[in-house]
């Protein structure tokens, strides 16, 4: 990625910002509320919206202070999917827009707060779930340069406020960012970081998403947007950081320094402790002059899931495709929790069902149980998937498990970072498929145009 750009002035809202983003909304896309900020609400209404299967952006504004917070934006997947341009192409769309473009006078600096001034207390930052330990920063996306390379790395983790210019973070990803800081750490060094609230959805998916080592994340995300990521240089660390965002909190992570962070509500539904008790020190706070801070609802929040798997779904069943033939759809259920996913095909040979599992196990650490279906099955509709499982399947033959793979550690079940794999195979035999009862189509259309006269007519 170069860095070494003519600046460019930029006129009025560019299209990379969280507010072009919110402009495109639908008026039942965008649900005003004011009220007062109060810990929990947030959680709580998004958990009444699931109920009533409603996906809207919710936008808070506290009377008193006029700020503005929003949550729910990543809850629903064709926002995602109108966010962003290249996805099944995205690693090779990202060689086209490797320069960033500098931008000066960026909105993200209009206001700058360092020193003594700053104190992250003052940010409209809310508790989540009552096991958490206190009120903690969910949309943070951190950006730290890998120390070998240079390259910009997007990364998402928790981060629990702890006094004006401390912040607990835990990096038990164990991913970048972790490597980047023990890189630093053999070297007696802090590690400069950006934390990024408040950007274009396409700066948010590249934060979530699996890029290989080789590319910059910067680049990722800008072949999302499709145009080059405008940015801005931070003012007391050598980080480019999106322009155009909300607030940036600059600082390092200290080299020396341990402390206790968490409990926190996770994306399984439960509080865990589990932290690598890192501390994260604040040198300045850059933001707009009237910023939104967008919160990102965590635990089992739809939201929270989806982000991380809506590029995912997509990019492995493009993988899948690639190597074995009849792969038709694939998703990652919400009650599934990154851990399972069902997969539709029509398989070509027996056993064939079997390997298209084995490497969707091998393509991604968090899947512990795959489901098998054939392509005439919604993997979109569970009633569907679990009725062939139903009528297709026998455990003695169908069901097959592999013992002690890696896993995602935050698996309450896991065993030592390791977890058994299941996969069912709800397929039929090839050449022996059952004949499922169907209707003309004509009738049908014909049934619901008597339906839709009737409720009309009431």
């Amino acid at each position: 990625m170069t860095d070494s750009m003519k600046p460019t002035v930029h006129s009025g809202e560019e299209h990379q910002s969280l507010r072009y983003f919110l402009s495109l909304l639908q008026p039942e896309e965008h649900l005003d509320i004011t009220a007062r900020r109060e810990d929990y609400l947030l959680s709580a209404l998004v958990e009444q919206l699931e109920q009533e299967k409603r996906f809207p952006v919710v936008e808070l504004t506290d009377p008193d202070t006029g700020r503005r917070t929003i949550c729910n934006t990543f809850a629903s997947r064709d926002r995602l999917k109108r966010a962003i341009h290249h996805v099944v192409d995205v690693e090779e769309q990202a060689d086209r827009f490797q320069e960033l473009r500098f931008v000066e006078n960026a909105p993200v600096q209009e206001v700058v707060v360092g020193g003594s001034e700053v104190n992250v207390l003052e940010l409209p930052v809310y508790r989540h779930f009552e096991g958490d330990a206190g009120r903690y920063i969910t949309s943070g996306i951190v950006i730290a340069r890998d120390p070998e390379t240079g390259r910009c790395n997007f990364s998402f983790h928790r981060m629990q406020l702890k006094d004006k210019n401390r912040i607990g973070i835990s990096l038990h990803s164990r991913g970048d960012l972790w490597r980047y800081f023990n890189s630093a750490v053999s070297q007696g060094k802090d590690l400069d970081i950006a934390v990024v609230i408040g950007a274009h959805p396409a700066y948010y998916i590249t934060g979530a998403s699996k890029i290989p080592p080789t590319q910059d994340d910067y680049s990722w995300a800008a072949a999302y947007m499709d145009e080059h990521a405008q940015v801005t240089m931070g003012k007391t660390v050598n980080i480019p950081v999106p322009a155009f965002a909300e607030y940036v909190l600059e600082g390092k992570i200290l080299a020396d320094v341990s402390e206790d962070e968490g409990p926190f509500g996770e994306y399984t539904g439960y509080s865990t402790s589990r932290s690598t008790r890192n501390v994260f020190q604040v040198t300045a706070i850059t933001h707009r002059r009237d910023p939104i801070y967008q919160d990102l609802v965590p635990g089992f929040a739809w939201e929270h899931l989806l982000l991380s798997q809506f590029t995912k779904e997509i990019i492995l069943l493009n993988k899948l495709q690639k190597e074995i033939p009849g792969i038709k759809a694939l998703n990652m259920p919400k009650n599934g929790c990154h851990f399972h996913a069902y997969l539709s095909m029509k398989p070509q040979a027996k056993g064939q069902a079997r390997q298209a599992a084995m490497l969707l196990f091998g393509l991604d650490l968090y899947l512990k149980l795959i489901v098998v279906v054939d392509d005439d099955i919604d993997v979109f509709n569970e009633e569907e998937v679990f009725w062939a499982v139903a009528t297709h399947v026998q455990a003695g033959q169908d069901v097959f498990v592999v013992p002690r793979v890696l896993c995602n550690r935050l698996d309450p079940s896991s065993v030592d970072g390791m977890s058994d794999k299941m996969c069912i195979d709800a397929t039929s035999d090839p050449g022996e498929k059952p004949q499922r009862v169907a209707l003309p189509a004509a009738v049908k259309a014909r049934a619901a145009e008597l339906l839709n006269r009737k409720e009309n007519a009431t």
